[in-house]
């Protein structure tokens, strides 16, 4: 279709998951950067670039998973059973109480394919929590190795992927943008982050369904609201349907020409 809808991609992630407000930290320094995380939840930290390995020492209580360069931190709880006596023996009494007691600070280093990058957790009572690392330091060269290792739809893909899932493109420099584009009768689009790289530049939207029925999106009312001719329109739905559901919520990643 060789017009300006020429690359429209939808993508359909079932791992996608978009995390608003998020904590960024642009150019961090080589010195240890200090986060709070929740202790109770599972917490995501997203680096630059992919994580190769990890040291931390294990008695802090922390299990922490890699994909890519996201890692997901929680704390272990442990288990209090609650025991009563009964003659001479004794028996368990309902369910075990969770315990979050002995969540302590830890150290993390973490090592990516562009250097090593240390962090100290302080578990806290809190929300699980998103901490994105920026890295603008990253050579352009590299960058576009990573736009260019890919054929044209699949780095279309990949960079969508990796922006629904909440993470940044290799090298790109995430910018938040919060902003209501259109509040209509039954839809209203918002613009949350931009995502500069050096061929490309992503733009993610929310839209949010103000009615209670379900509703298609159509690509093509995106066209306008892109910042250049798109390269690509993706709209994920979030259900198996792929609806926009009664009050729900779509994510709309658009991809354009970096400017120069």
């Amino acid at each position: 279709m060789k017009n300006k809808l020429a690359g429209i991609i939808l993508v359909f992630l079932s791992l996608a998951q978009i995390s608003l407000g998020a904590v960024i930290i642009d150019n961090p320094s080589l010195e240890t950067i200090n986060i709070n995380v929740s202790q109770t939840s599972v917490n995501r930290l997203v680096l630059p670039s992919k994580i190769i390995d990890i040291a931390y020492s294990k008695e802090k209580g922390i299990d922490i998973q890699l994909n890519e360069n996201q890692a997901f931190i929680k704390y272990v709880p442990t288990k209090k059973e609650n025991i009563r006596s009964v003659g001479n023996q004794t028996e368990i009494i309902g369910d075990p109480e969770i315990l979050y007691d002995n969540a302590k600070g830890a150290e993390v280093f973490f090592v990516t394919a562009n250097g090593t990058f240390s962090f100290a957790l302080n578990p806290k009572n809190i929300e699980a929590q998103t901490i994105i690392v920026n890295d603008f330091s990253v050579d352009k060269k590299e960058v576009l190795k990573y736009e260019r290792e890919n054929d044209y739809v699949a780095t279309l893909s990949k960079i969508t992927e990796f922006i629904l899932k909440g993470g940044t493109p290799q090298g790109y420099k995430l910018k938040e943008r919060p902003k209501l584009l259109k509040d209509l009768r039954d839809i209203k689009i918002s613009y949350l982050n931009t995502y500069e790289g050096v061929l490309y530049s992503a733009h993610l939207l929310e839209v949010k369904n103000k009615t209670k029925e379900a509703i298609i999106l159509n690509p093509k009312e995106f066209i306008a609201i892109a910042d250049g001719s798109p390269k690509s329109i993706s709209i994920y739905y979030d259900n198996e349907i792929n609806h926009l559901l009664p009050l729900g919520s779509a994510k709309v990643v658009i991809i354009t020409k970096a400017k120069k």
